[in-house]
C-alpha cells in the first residue's frame, strides 16, 4: 500500500524504515485535530476534489474546504452500510459515517455541506471514498467513518429537500467519472441463468452480484448485500430500466440499487443478434 499524504508525521528511524517498504506506520485520524467552521471554507466539487486521489494510495485533506452536495442514496433499506452517497453536479462521492439508521439523519434529497479538511481520500477496490481515519499498521489498510458524535462538527443540513434526477448513461458510456453517482439504465434485463435468483442470500447474510445484460451489448452488475431487506426477493425477468448508484469492484462495473421500487423490469426480454453475442458471462 502506498501512502501519499502532506502532513509531517512523527516517526522512529525503525518506522521510517518500515513505511519505505510496506507503508506500514501511518496511523491518522480526522478528528484528532482543530476543526474550523463551515463558514470559512471554501467550496470545491466533488469532481475537484476526487483529483486529489491516487488509486492505492490515501491523502490527508489539509485545506479548509467543504463540499456541498445531495444526498442520493443512505441506509434506509440495509443495502449500504455505514456510508451515504453524495453528488453534485459534478460527480459523486460515497461518504463513510460511523453509525447505523443514517437515513434518519440523512435523508435521500437532504442537501449537505461536508467540512472535509482533516479527512481522508482512500479507495476501496478502487471505489474512491472519503473517510475519518486512515491506519496501515497492520501492513493493510484499515479505514473507518465520522463517529457519530462528530456528525455536526463535519456535517450541516443545509436544504432538508432537493429533487434528484438520474443521469441516463448507455453502457459505452460507463466510467470511473461517474462513481457515486446517480444513474439510469435502460433496456436491461437479468441474465437468463440468474433469472431463478434472489437478489442476495438473505437467510445466510451473503451477499451477490447479479449479471444485467445490455441489449445492444455489455454487462453490469447488480450487487447487493445480504443485509438488505430485500435480499430475499426473487430476481425480476422482464426487460426494462433500472436506477442506483455506480459502483465498481476492480475491473467489474457495478450498481447499487437503493430499493426495489428503483427497478422496473416488466418488459418483453431481448432478441436479436446483438443480444445473442451477450449471452455470454
Amino acid at each position: 500500500m502506498k501512502i501519499k499524504s502532506p502532513v509531517h508525521f512523527i516517526i522512529s528511524a525503525f518506522c521510517i524504515t518500515i513505511i519505505f517498504f510496506s507503508a506500514s506506520c501511518l496511523k491518522q485520524t480526522a478528528y484528532a485535530s482543530h476543526l474550523v467552521g463551515f463558514d470559512t471554507d471554501s467550496i470545491i466539487s466533488i469532481k475537484s476534489l476526487k483529483k486529489l486521489h491516487t488509486t492505492g494510495m490515501v491523502e490527508v485533506i489539509n485545506n479548509s474546504m467543504a463540499l456541498e452536495a445531495v444526498v442520493v442514496a443512505n441506509d434506509e433499506h440495509d443495502n449500504l452500510y455505514k456510508s451515504i452517497y453524495i453528488q453534485d453536479a459534478s460527480g459523486g462521492i460515497a461518504l463513510i459515517l460511523d453509525g447505523t439508521n443514517l437515513y434518519q439523519t440523512f435523508p435521500v434529497g437532504a442537501v449537505i455541506r461536508v467540512h472535509v479538511k482533516n479527512l481522508f481520500l482512500s479507495d476501496y477496490r478502487r471505489m474512491i471514498q472519503l473517510v475519518a481515519t486512515a491506519d496501515t499498521t497492520s501492513g493493510l489498510l484499515v479505514t473507518s467513518g465520522i463517529p457519530v458524535p462528530l456528525f455536526s462538527k463535519f456535517i450541516k443540513i443545509i436544504k432538508d429537500k432537493s429533487n434528484i434526477f438520474p443521469m441516463l448513461v448507455s453502457f459505452k458510456n460507463l466510467s470511473d467519472s461517474l462513481q457515486g453517482r446517480l444513474i439510469k439504465i435502460t433496456n436491461v434485463e437479468f441474465s437468463a441463468a440468474d433469472t431463478s435468483l434472489t437478489f442476495a442470500d438473505k437467510k445466510n447474510k451473503i451477499g451477490a452480484s447479479r449479471a444485467l445484460k445490455f441489449c445492444i451489448g455489455g454487462t453490469i452488475y447488480l450487487r447487493t448485500s445480504g443485509y438488505a431487506d430485500f435480499a430475499g426477493v426473487k430476481l425480476p425477468t422482464g426487460n426494462g430500466e433500472l436506477v442506483g448508484i455506480y459502483s465498481v469492484f476492480n475491473t467489474e462495473k457495478q450498481i447499487l440499487l437503493r430499493d426495489t421500487s428503483d427497478i422496473l423490469l416488466r418488459g418483453k426480454r431481448c432478441t436479436g443478434a446483438a443480444w445473442l453475442k451477450n449471452l455470454p458471462n
